[in-house]
């Protein structure tokens, strides 16, 4: 006899600089929460839908999406019909996120070895300098705003070398090859447990936000029903001493609202940096 639970298809694009495990919990405890069938897929190569094809939100091949603040702001400018912004958002455990607030921390790191000359940003001159992609806000738009505050630009550090990701500018400084580098704060603070010698080697020398939110997003087509139990599910899950608990091991403290205007930040910046490029040498 055929099953007449509600298919739940998610897809994220925040690995891996984000664990896929986040997105496996959320999957399951949502599965559990409405009483759905749910299912994952994992897309690594961009952070959000690969402009090269057609996208899963416009041949409704998914219903629920986790993607980059940037990856969003590029899709609702472009009115996109089929991607609609969930209005919820994470808190995330971070240092300097003593007011709870939603969204994230672009954290710049150096080796330890480095802490004897570099006390501040302006002591990276003319480093080696690690950055996951041109168009990441936390990796590379928010550096290249703070250089033009301080009336710098990309030439600014020696020489720069692009990771591919977050994750991979994080080896990058703790084996040598690039002096610093500017890295999502929760990447790091995931990551170090399974860093050579917890990331000991890792040091934060300053942190930059918070910056707009990972945007959750939804097919436009869902049934209007479905998009607020998804809306409460989430919002409830850290209240909830199982899943809660469980979220805290990614970071999450909570889940609060969210809106089309946190993402205006994110505009911001990309227009306060308009022509510019981190550089054009490639790791």
């Amino acid at each position: 006899m055929a099953s007449t639970k509600p298919k739940l298809r998610i897809i994220t694009y925040m690995c891996p600089s984000h664990p896929v495990e986040l997105y496996e919990l959320i999957m399951q405890y949502l599965e559990e929460e409405i009483g759905c069938y749910a299912s994952l897929i994992y897309e690594s190569r961009a952070s959000g839908p690969l402009t090269d094809r057609e996208d899963p939100f416009t041949e409704d091949t998914v219903d629920l999406g986790f993607m980059t603040a940037s990856a969003y702001v590029k899709l609702l400018d472009g009115k996109h019909p089929y991607v609609e912004l969930l209005p919820v958002a994470a808190v995330y455990n971070h240092p300097k996120n003593n007011e709870g607030e939603k969204g994230y921390f672009s954290d710049i790191i150096i080796h330890v070895d480095g802490k004897k000359h570099v006390k501040e940003f302006l002591d990276l001159r003319g480093c080696r300098w690690a950055y996951s992609s041109e168009d990441s806000l936390s990796g590379s738009s928010v550096i290249l705003k703070t250089l033009k505050e301080l009336g710098e630009n990309a030439s600014f550090f020696g020489n720069t070398l692009r990771s591919g990701s977050h994750l991979s500018s994080v080896h990058m400084v703790l084996t040598k090859q690039a002096e610093a580098a500017a890295v999502d704060a929760n990447t790091l603070a995931y990551n170090k447990k399974y860093l050579q010698d917890g990331g000991k080697d890792i040091v934060v020398l300053d942190s930059i936000g918070p910056l707009p939110p990972y945007p959750v997003v939804v097919n436009s087509r869902l049934d209007g029903k479905l998009k607020k139990e998804l809306e409460e599910a989430l919002l409830k899950m850290p209240h909830t001493r199982l899943w809660g608990s469980r979220l805290k091991k990614f970071g999450i403290l909570k889940f609060v609202s969210n809106s089309d205007e946190a993402y205006e930040k994110e505009r911001e910046i990309k227009e306060a940096i308009k022509g510019t490029s981190v550089g054009p040498r490639y790791y």
